[in-house]
């Protein structure tokens, strides 16, 4: 945003920064907020309402496609003219039939996009261009590439995407900043399940571990009741799809039905007329009927809680708290699973459906420098394994397909690491790695993000070929491979399964990676130390102060001077003077 300024009658023009919102892009509601004046702001849709409903349908009045509410509305009567709970086909080929339109998830999450945007406009009274976009820790490279694809049709400029439940932790741990502590996020979303780990420690978030399932959520939980609902009437549920109005206001009943139940022991509901199969029936579900229905849901939840502490090291008693966030935690037996698996009461947030938009909102206030925030730090981990495609010998034979991880699940990023590998044979000069993503042993198993083909391996002396996997924060990744021996390098770059980069624009992706590679100060440990220090500093005075200052400037040093043995040794000797300073120790 440009102002103008007239002192003395002279006009200046200066640039102010256009505002960064944070989005909570969900399965069933949407919303968009922003951090200012030290809290977090809702920013109102045109009903004035801030939590809007993530449904795009065909207005046949007005002829055009409509959000939100409205959208909703429609889709209750009509379902052939909307669509709902799309974002779990994001990075799929599936089209929604939304009147005489065939859109893609990716289109109509712009769609909802562009609304909330519009909204944060009214609301600010100024343009708004920049957004942290949530997504699920869970989703793959391409389900981030379809979500940040929406933003931009939406003219949106993604500074962030952000994990949902390390959203979730920063909101939680902010009012715990200036306190240590280790807490596991649950997340239950409409469609979506996440769980994160994260240690925080003066003031800085550090993700240890995450895991969940990117296709469970509230609407798992709402078809299960209309299941039930079915089953209790004599009706087939393939039968029951095949009758698209009814189907629809069933399922609206199940989804009122399951908010009844989860505040009180018994309800009443009507299931519609299914012309040919049965006529409108009254029914009267208890709580207990509905979590027999819901147990192999929560079943389901078990496993990603298990992952996601075995992922950060840690075992359910070595935990401080257990957060649930998400609309579906508000359900009873999600609430006791939380407290069955952890052995505590968990925290539950009073407004579950707005805590993954805080976050968001304090991540763009982070990346706007904004002094409420200046002392919070926040890593972030890989949601997934990313590596190679190699061949192994199995019993004398030649086996292809397997999975070689070079950058495992959890690793903290920005990283970079590398591996080495060599040509099977005594004639081969050429290999061509796969890259995938996934857990599996095999390759077949996981995602393929794309290939890197090496030439020119030497057949005689060293013929080592180095793979090197470099992952920063908005899931860019560079995959550089180099024959050690002729010192070849052959690279691509892999945005969200975007496809490789070209000319200009990759030229400047590299740059960033290789900034990543060779700044010492971007790993991980140096940096959270780095941090950890200056804010030491700030709490000290005279001697201790000084003393501090004068290891900080030593380190700074021994980074600039890139010497590894150097580096470490500053390294072990500043972070001894922390801990003794930490513990009161004095000099």
């Amino acid at each position: 945003m440009v102002v103008a300024l007239k002192p003395g009658g002279m006009t200046y023009w200066i640039t102010v920064p256009s505002p960064i919102v944070g989005i909570d892009l969900g399965t069933t509601h949407s919303l968009v907020a922003r951090f200012t004046g030290g809290r977090v702001e809702y920013l109102p849709n045109d009903l004035g309402e801030t939590l809007t409903p993530s449904a795009v349908a065909y207005d046949e009045g007005s002829r055009k496609l409509v959000t939100g509410r409205i959208a909703k509305d429609i889709a209750a009567t009509r379902p052939e003219l909307a669509a709902l709970a799309f974002k779990r086909d994001m990075g799929t080929d599936r089209k929604y039939n939304v009147g005489p339109h065939a859109l893609s998830a990716v289109e109509l999450s712009a769609y909802v996009l562009d609304a909330l945007r519009t909204d944060a406009e009214r609301a600010l009274g100024e343009t708004v261009t920049r957004a942290v976009v949530t997504v699920p820790a869970y989703f793959d490279e391409g389900q981030r590439a379809a979500t940040k694809q929406a933003a931009e049709l939406a003219g949106l400029v993604v500074e962030r995407m952000i994990n949902e439940p390390t959203a979730a932790a920063l909101a939680y741990g902010l009012a715990q900043k200036n306190e240590e502590c280790r807490y596991l996020v649950l997340d239950l979303g409409g469609g979506t399940f996440d769980v994160s780990v994260v240690e925080l420690f003066e003031g800085m978030f550090a993700v240890k571990g995450v895991a969940g399932e990117s296709r469970l959520g509230g609407e798992d939980f709402t078809q299960a009741l209309l299941v039930l609902l079915l089953t209790r009437v004599g009706v087939d549920a393939e039968a029951a799809a095949a009758v698209p109005k009814a189907h629809a206001l069933a399922t609206k009943r199940a989804e009122l039905l399951k908010r009844k139940l989860s505040r009180w022991p018994r309800a009443e509901v009507k299931v519609p007329p299914f012309e040919g199969l049965c006529p409108e029936t009254s029914l009267d579900v208890t709580a207990e009927e509905a979590d027999a229905v819901y147990r192999p849901l929560l079943d389901r939840m078990r496993g990603p809680c298990r992952e996601a502490l075995r992922g950060a090291g840690l075992l359910p008693e070595n935990l401080d708290a257990v957060v649930v966030v998400g609309g579906a935690t508000r359900l009873a037996c999600v609430r006791d699973l939380a407290r069955d698996a952890f052995g505590r009461e968990p925290y539950c947030d009073p407004e579950p459906d707005y805590v993954i938009a805080k976050g968001a909102a304090i991540q763009a206030a982070l990346i706007a420098e904004d002094d409420a925030v200046k002392d919070v730090v926040l890593t972030d981990v890989a949601s997934h394994t990313l590596g190679v495609e190699v061949t192994r010998t199995v019993a004398g034979q030649n086996l292809s397909g397997y999975f070689s991880p070079i950058l495992h699940r959890n690793t903290v990023i920005p990283s970079s690491r590398v591996d080495h590998f060599w040509p099977l044979t005594a004639e081969q000069r050429t290999i061509r790695f796969g890259v995938y993503e996934g857990e599996a042993r095999k390759v077949a198993d996981n995602r393929l993000v794309g290939e890197l083909e090496v030439r020119g391996i030497p057949l005689e002396g060293d013929r080592t070929v180095a793979v090197r996997f470099t992952y920063d924060l908005n899931g860019l990744l560079e995959v550089e491979a180099t024959v050690l021996q002729t010192g070849a390098v052959v690279s691509a770059v892999y945005q969200r399964k975007e496809g490789k980069m070209a000319g200009a624009e990759l030229e400047r992706a590299k740059a960033r990676l290789s900034q990543l590679k060779a700044d010492p100060s971007h790993r991980p440990r140096y940096r959270d130390l780095l941090s950890r220090a200056n804010l030491l500093w700030r709490d000290l005075d005279g001697t201790l102060q000084e003393t501090l200052a004068r290891e900080i400037d030593r380190f700074d040093g021994a980074m600039a001077h890139r010497n590894p043995a150097e580096i470490e040794q500053v390294f072990a000797e500043l972070n001894e003077l922390c801990r003794r300073l930490d513990e009161g120790e004095r000099y």
